[in-house]
């Protein structure tokens, strides 16, 4: 059966312009517009249907659109985007607003449930709503035209975007970690949703990176998925504000850490993924290949395990059952530290930022530090330094 082509959406930022362009119709000629187009960065030419409307005659109109993601797994789908537009004379004090030199005579700022940037190395400004440059762009040029077509081009216009329940919804994606609070971001470099985009999960995890490093931060924590977060928070009790979560882009991680200038990276994984990057496998997606029984049986071959010891753990299924094997013929600590050394080197060598290496399983805990993982850990907030892992 051929696989079914997956369904684009389209962006916050997109909802938010045609939201703008159809409440600045309403305001200056009650025109209410079924649908908006909307000329993407993209080049392409979207027609948004218009949710709701609000107006208060020479006051100011409010439209909504409803986010359509298509079959992107968008905690944002279905959300619906707000624009409140109301008549102003000079720039409203008191409030954070964006202009524009190319669209003088609107202000744009953000309401319920997009959030406020409070730390650097985002592309907003500190204290400013989390309204990214290219959605600031299609707002302003939305509401330009708009504004324009009944002849009022001179008027000043304040824009309001909100997203009713983007507080709520705010906790479940990175906007936390990059310190983004009180709701979402109004996003979008092209205007599209592509689903399952791993160049936009891998963006986000270098935006992150560039939050850290303009705190200051020279060392950083890394780990895969949730459970390795969860296992740096609480097991390691590292200070989560120099964490960054990489999923199974090790290599790419690692690339975005040496051009962004960061000096020391502590990466703790479980050995299931860990155990590929020691192989030289650098995305430890299962679609990029598995070999992890083959290159623990390398490793273990390296410590000087028995050949035919060695050859049982090709036949097992995961690699918590390898490790329990290993610790029952007493070769789990000599295996997992030739492992964690690889990872080390393998890092190393291809993406030159100085890294120690923490492997981990559930049923065991820390299987293997390199030398300097310690260390890193007290740089990194560990007040217990460490002293009560011995590994085996």
């Amino acid at each position: 059966m051929e696989e079914k082509e997956l369904r684009s959406g389209y962006t916050t930022g997109t909802c938010a312009a045609a939201a703008a362009w159809a409440a600045v119709r309403l305001l200056c000629s009650g025109f209410r517009a079924a649908a908006v187009e909307v000329l993407t960065p993209g080049g392409q030419t979207l027609a948004i249907p218009i949710a709701g409307f609000e107006f208060l005659e020479g006051k100011w109109a409010l439209c909504s659109v409803k986010k359509d993601a298509g079959d992107d797994p968008d905690v944002t789908n279905g959300v619906f985007v707000y624009a409140r537009v109301s008549f102003t004379g000079e720039r409203p004090s008191g409030i954070p607003c964006y202009s524009s030199d190319m669209h003088p005579g609107l202000y744009l700022t953000g309401g319920e449930g997009v959030g406020t940037v409070t730390r650097k190395g985002l592309s907003c400004p500190v204290g400013y709503h989390a309204i990214n440059p290219v959605p600031r762009m299609m707002i302003f040029e939305a509401a330009d035209e708009a504004r324009q077509l009944p002849g009022r081009s001179d008027g000043g216009l304040l824009i309001e975007i909100s997203i009713p329940g983007g507080k709520e919804l705010a906790a479940k994606t990175f906007n936390p970690n990059l310190g983004i609070t009180g709701g979402l971001s109004v996003l979008g470099t092209t205007g599209i949703v592509n689903p399952m985009s791993e160049a936009a999960l891998t963006e986000t995890i270098r935006l992150d990176i560039r939050v850290r490093v303009a705190e200051g931060r020279k060392i950083l924590a890394v780990a895969p998925g949730n459970y390795g977060e969860r296992f740096v928070r609480e097991e390691l009790e590292l200070d989560m504000s120099s964490f960054v979560k990489c999923s199974n882009f090790i290599g790419d991680t690692f690339g975005m850490m040496a051009e962004e200038k960061v000096e020391k990276v502590l990466l703790a994984g479980h050995l299931g993924k860990m155990i590929k990057v020691a192989g030289g496998v650098m995305n430890t997606h299962s679609k990029y290949g598995d070999r992890r029984m083959e290159i623990l049986a390398d490793c273990a071959a390296e410590a000087g395990m028995p050949e035919d010891s060695a050859g049982h753990l090709y036949g097992m299924n995961t690699t918590d059952e390898a490790a329990d094997y290993l610790a029952g013929e007493k070769w789990l600590r000599p295996v997992m530290e030739i492992a964690a050394k690889r990872v080390k080197k393998n890092l190393e060598s291809r993406y030159r930022v100085h890294t120690e290496v923490v492997l981990f399983n559930g049923t065991i805990g820390i299987l293997a530090m390199t030398a300097g993982a310690k260390e890193f850990a007290m740089a990194l907030g560990n007040e217990k330094q460490m002293n009560n892992y011995n590994c085996l």
